[in-house]
């Protein structure tokens, strides 16, 4: 990993990692970095260099992603290419559970961005001073709290307040609430429970 190069062009010449043989070599395509980019994660690099292994990955990362507005087609071609140049059947299941757990870690983090990103947004517009969402949220029957607190972390950590637990009628809640529900209810309302 001392001469990971963070061209496009400079990794098509660098093996595929998934290959068993290390005499196998791959062409330029998303699978090269899709590759790398796992062999780099899951290795287990001295402290020393962890540093560095971070910046690479990082670089190759944002590589992997600008193939992202390249047509589907060539990245399909690419990587049916690389499937079939693995000489067994082991080789070719390994390579592809790999892709699906680089992809499956791709998606979770975007996801995990997304929500981040849409918190922290959401409080610096939000209007309200949190004492006043919570005052709101105390107002609201116990199915739209829940929704509430589902919107985004700054409503829920606002949701999760006691005081919006003061009054609980479940009356007005369309399906029947079973006692797990309750319980959290009461829990949260803690000594403000009236």
């Amino acid at each position: 990993m001392d001469t990971l190069l963070h061209t496009p062009t400079s990794m098509a010449k660098r093996p595929c990692p998934f290959s068993i043989s290390s005499s196998s070599s791959s062409s330029s395509s998303s699978s090269t970095a899709t590759a790398t980019a796992t062999t780099s994660t899951s290795s287990s690099p001295s402290p020393n260099r962890q540093p560095n292994m971070n910046h690479q990955v990082e670089n190759l990362l944002q590589t992997f992603l600008g193939l992202a507005d390249s047509p589907s087609l060539s990245i399909d071609l690419s990587f049916e290419r690389l499937l079939d140049s693995l000489p067994s059947d082991a080789d070719q299941s390994l390579f592809i559970n790999r892709a699906l757990k680089l992809g499956s870690i791709l998606l979770e983090a975007g996801k995990r961005s997304a929500r981040k990103r849409s918190s922290n947004h959401n409080s610096l517009t939000w209007a309200l001073p949190p004492d006043l969402t919570i005052k709101v949220f105390s107002m609201l029957d116990m199915q739209s709290l829940c929704y509430a607190a589902a919107t985004c972390s700054m409503f829920h950590k606002c949701a999760m307040d006691p005081l919006c637990y003061t009054n609980i009628d479940l009356t007005t809640v369309v399906p029947k609430v079973n006692n797990a529900v309750v319980s959290t209810m009461i829990q949260r309302a803690g000594k403000a429970l009236q």
